[in-house]
């Protein structure tokens, strides 16, 4: 018996009965991105079964993997690489995944001379310390310093820093100091003046000394009015005899009393 395939025809010399094949389909091609699925779908199962078995091995390799090392990065000037190490060092032989990030940056930003510290691992062994220094602008009396938004800075010595200005207040000042200290020397800057010393008394009354010892008394109300009028009195009178003055007293409505270092009497300049 023959079976015809579709599209052969039957030969005319052979004889004997026949069947007629139905009409028979081509093999299904598999579809590519099917393809695609069934692949990806096998790897992922296989991904995972593998995880199952090995991941509490990796968990405890992991987990036991400790700190040997500890990387600085940042510029620091006042604060020393070991005095950085010796806050740290009874974090060095815990696990690097374990151990607490949060109270290592608590116990480093307790450090007179740094502002803020950010974390960070690196595997296989290495904990980097990325530290931001404090600035000091001035110093508030004799023994500490303040950075830039007022807050104190008590380091062990300020060595190096004592040309800063010298601020002073009542405590809790520090801030309000700071930022008139900031005012008024952006104001005297522009005529080439310097502040020395900036006090502020119980009394809410403001005094500050200029570089070249020349003493000035503000008073406690009108102060940034108060230092433009002096500001524009250095530009025309001033300058020019500062060798000559002792003292300058801001505190009148329409004038400034000048106070001479060779007669000590006090003139007052209208304006």
């Amino acid at each position: 018996m023959e079976i015809l395939m579709p599209g052969k025809k039957r030969s005319r010399n052979r004889s004997g009965a026949s069947v007629k094949a139905k009409n028979v389909r081509p093999p299904r091609q598999l579809n590519s991105g099917l393809l695609w699925k069934v692949m990806f779908t096998l790897i992922i199962a296989g991904a995972l079964g593998y995880g199952v078995m090995t991941t509490p091995k990796v968990v405890e390799t992991v987990s036991n993997q400790r700190v040997e090392q500890v990387l600085i990065e940042g510029k620091v000037n006042y604060i020393s690489e070991q005095e950085v190490l010796a806050a740290v060092n009874s974090f060095i032989s815990e696990s690097l995944l374990l151990v607490d990030m949060q109270e290592i940056k608590r116990v480093l930003e307790t450090m007179p001379w740094i502002r803020s510290v950010t974390i960070r691992r690196e595997w296989p062994d290495t904990m980097v310390l990325n530290i931001i220094e404090e600035k000091a602008i001035a110093r508030w009396g004799e023994k500490r310093l303040l950075n830039q938004d007022g807050a104190i800075i008590a380091p062990n010595n300020i060595i190096g820093l004592e040309s800063l200005a010298i601020l002073s207040g009542p405590a809790g000042t520090e801030r309000k100091v700071m930022e008139k200290y900031q005012l008024f020397s952006q104001l005297l800057y522009q005529r080439g003046l310097k502040i020395a010393e900036l006090d502020l008394n119980e009394r809410a009354a403001w005094k500050l000394t200029l570089a070249n010892g020349v003493q000035v008394n503000i008073g406690k109300s009108q102060l940034m009015e108060k230092m433009r009028r002096f500001v524009d009195f250095a530009e025309t009178s001033l300058i020019e005899k500062i060798d000559e003055i002792e003292s300058i007293d801001l505190r009148y409505t329409s004038g400034i009393a000048v106070k001479t270092i060779e007669n000590n009497l006090s003139e007052v300049v209208s304006l």
